[in-house]
């Protein structure tokens, strides 16, 4: 027997102890945490390259654009994407082309929205936000466009294809961004780079997967409407997400951005290697999540999931320093700030509980998830950010942040 079989069958062995489908999680977290390896080494070379060869100045210019874009990207409804997830993974593979149809049409509202803050920043003889704003409403909804395909393989549960896209994409990415970052360190060049980069694999990906998608299969029609819903659900949840970069800008300037960002940019790359919730929502969508059993199943999966969490949040606690002395010598002020914040760390599992809420489309529960936690986030950046500058964004996400483990937890309990 080779090793292969041998270990596949350990796999199964301990499935008695785990409660879990062990090969499933293996085979996808392999590639799901693969991928996200290799985005957090990319991104970790795209930050070290902004603190050796930009100033903190283009580095918040460049975060402040990319902030205002995502924000306003919410015209170009991302949570058709996750909808889409549900629909593929129900085997009604012919939704990819209503999402498609969908975000087309809204895409091109996305553009005229970003047009007329360019247009603004021209009129007042801003010309390097202008033209920066010019290029993100050109490129941004063209890339939520074409991030159709990474929904549709991970609805296949085919995390190794995406993940091979996803891979190729930020070592594209981050290839021709780092160049521009090298030879032209100015927030202009920066932002044509990171678009460029971004968006050229996904559109050939794009066309790779619509040539593999059956044709002969259902459409979810109330995928549009559901994808509608989760856009509309996660629209604090986007703005918060991005809020502190514009207030910070808008009181302190674009240094206080940069620092701030380079302390969050980390955490974020670490929260996506723990894949609990991309690789748990085909298979719960799969399952009738209303027996008692499959329920407490979740239940003691979600505590298990705290032995991962919480050795990662001290193990970065501890290195922190060291990570910013070796690589970001330059931003040595960020470390205090970005060791408080990987506290959030340790509740990453209960994203994985909140999944429930997606797999079974619980709207109104979403809606409480969605906007509770994210509003009470905006009003406490719109507080304390003003009195107590950068600690007052690092407060604010992780007072919103327990609240809303608090909040998934209730509502699980509840169903």
């Amino acid at each position: 027997m080779n090793f292969k079989k041998k270990f596949y069958q350990f796999l199964r062995w301990t499935e008695k102890y785990t409660k879990t489908d062990m090969v499933y999680f293996f085979e996808s977290s392999f590639w799901w945490i693969l991928g996200r390896i290799f985005s957090f080494l990319t991104s970790f070379l795209i930050l070290m390259t902004f603190a050796h060869f930009a100033t903190k100045e283009v580095y918040g210019v460049y975060q402040y654009v990319l902030s205002v874009a995502t924000i306003l990207g919410i015209v170009s409804l991302p949570g058709i994407n996750i909808a889409l997830i549900r629909a593929v993974a129900k085997k009604k593979e012919r939704t990819f082309f209503l999402c498609e149809k969908e975000k087309l049409k809204f895409g091109f509202f996305n553009f005229l929205i970003i047009f007329g803050i360019s247009l603004w920043y021209f009129l007042h003889r801003n010309f390097e936000l202008g033209i920066s704003f010019l290029i993100a409403g050109i490129f941004f909804p063209l890339t939520s466009f074409f991030s159709l395909c990474f929904a549709f393989w991970q609805g296949k549960k085919r995390f190794d294809i995406q993940n091979i896209y996803f891979i190729i994409t930020h070592f594209f990415g981050a290839f021709i961004l780092i160049s521009f970052i090298y030879f032209n360190p100015k927030a202009i060049s920066v932002i044509l780079g990171y678009f460029l980069g971004f968006s050229f694999p996904n559109f050939l990906f794009w066309l790779l997967t619509r040539k593999k998608i059956e044709r002969t299969t259902k459409e979810d029609k109330e995928a549009i409407s559901f994808g509608k819903h989760l856009t509309f659900m996660n629209l604090p949840l986007i703005i918060s997400s991005q809020m502190h970069k514009i207030i910070l800008w808008q009181t302190l300037g674009p240094v206080a951005v940069a620092i701030f960002s380079f302390a969050w940019r980390i955490i974020q790359r670490l929260q996506e290697l723990i894949p609990f919730s991309p690789l748990a929502l085909p298979k719960m969508a799969e399952r009738n999540l209303k027996e008692k059993e499959v329920k407490k199943r979740i239940l003691n999966k979600f505590l298990k999931l705290f032995l991962i969490s919480i050795p990662l949040t001290f193990i970065y606690f501890f290195f922190c320093p060291f990570l910013f002395k070796i690589f970001f010598p330059n931003y040595a002020e960020c470390v205090i700030y970005s060791q408080v914040l990987s506290l959030i760390l340790i509740l990453s599992p209960f994203s994985f509980l909140a999944t429930v809420f997606i797999a079974e489309a619980k709207r109104k529960e979403l809606y409480i998830l969605n906007f509770t936690p994210e509003i009470l986030k905006l009003i406490l950046f719109l507080s304390l950010i003003p009195l107590f500058k950068i600690w007052g964004a690092v407060f604010s996400i992780l007072i919103s942040q327990i609240f809303y483990s608090i909040l998934v937890f209730y509502l699980f309990k509840k169903l």
